[in-house]
């Protein structure tokens, strides 16, 4: 037999035996993994009252958030959501979680809120809600008629119309100098990155030109996340609105800045709803300046943000911002193509 094929095969049996062992300490790693979050859940719940007498429990592995998530199945079909954070989190995260109590009793769509505890022995700070049947809007919205998927987004926009009715007439900042000072944190950090991918040249041309229209805006509660993966649909109707950890105060227009990034890739007759939910109709003419003007500054902190949260992402950043210069016409246009070309 050739002794080079003889070579070529026993290299290859090599790479096979070295592929597949690797294969399994994966494997064994992600058991081992699991078996510890099982038995760390299983320790916390306990300690817990309210969901001592669970059945079962199941983790819930969707989002970049670094909170463990679970479903919990108590008796008499009782079904609970259990977020576990680190404690050093606790202040800011029971701010929103109370909260979301404000907005279930003003009519928001949002899970009923249960107990929040901290275990200082874990570390721990844990929020229970009652656990929200359905699917996220970014798995259920592309299935679903242009109709139904812009009616849903009505039904987000009148939700976070009333989420903006809070105001924080204490602030002693004001939003233009809040906003202004984060986003030019961010272009120091854009300016020591190597970024090839851009040229921010209209972008920032953009900014300087509208700036001033921060100038004197309001300051409201922000959910700061708004876009399909943090609401819940049931039966084609909005079920719940997620995820209120990342709130903030600030101009109720900056909210609508993730349509630009997420949901317009999503479904766009999901966002043509919302802004027509909110508004009750099109927005005002000043709406389009200021929602420009908020896009153009998160599209320089998108740049920064993946690059250092989630580098193995970043052709999905550039997909999307490339898709943000091309809805703006390398922001010429205040008004993006998506709502002029689906506007009812």
């Amino acid at each position: 037999m050739n002794v080079a094929y003889i070579s070529k095969m026993k290299r290859l049996k090599k790479r096979t035996e070295l592929k597949f062992g690797i294969i399994y300490i994966k494997i064994m790693f992600f058991r081992k993994k699991g078996k510890r979050m099982a038995e760390n859940i299983e320790r916390v719940m306990n300690k817990i009252p309210e969901v001592r007498e669970y059945t079962s429990i199941h983790s819930i592995n969707k989002g970049f958030s670094t909170d463990e998530k679970w479903r919990v199945d108590l008796l008499n079909d009782l079904k609970y959501f259990v977020r576990i954070s680190d404690i050093r989190h606790a202040e800011h995260k029971k701010v929103a979680f109370n909260y979301m109590k404000k907005f279930k009793t003003l009519g928001v769509p949002v899970p009923s809120t249960i107990c929040s505890i901290e275990l200082e022995e874990e570390s721990k700070y844990i929020e229970i809600t009652e656990f929200t049947e359905g699917t996220d809007g970014e798995e259920i919205l592309p299935t679903l008629s242009s109709q139904e998927q812009f009616e849903i987004g009505r039904q987000a926009g009148e939700a976070l119309k009333i989420i903006h009715s809070i105001q924080n007439k204490s602030s002693q900042e004001t939003w233009e100098s809040y906003r202004i000072k984060k986003y030019n944190n961010y272009l120091k950090e854009f300016e020591k990155l190597e970024v090839k991918y851009f040229s921010l040249a209209p972008v920032i041309q953009y900014i300087d030109s509208h700036i001033h229209l921060l100038r004197n805006r309001p300051i409201h509660f922000l959910h700061d996340d708004f876009h399909p993966s943090n609401i819940m649909v049931h039966s084609k109707k909005l079920e719940a609105v997620l995820d209120f950890d990342r709130y903030e105060w600030g101009d109720p227009i900056h909210d609508f800045h993730k349509i630009a990034l997420f949901t317009r890739n999503i479904s766009v007759p999901f966002a043509v709803g919302q802004i027509k939910g909110y508004f009750k109709g099109n927005p005002p003419a000043h709406f389009w300046t200021l929602y420009t003007t908020y896009v153009a500054m998160v599209f320089v902190s998108d740049i920064v943000w993946s690059i250092k949260n989630t580098p193995n992402h970043i052709d999905k950043m550039v997909q999307r911002l490339n898709t943000v210069l091309d809805d703006h016409q390398n922001f010429t246009n205040h008004i993006p193509i998506w709502y002029k070309d689906n506007d009812r």
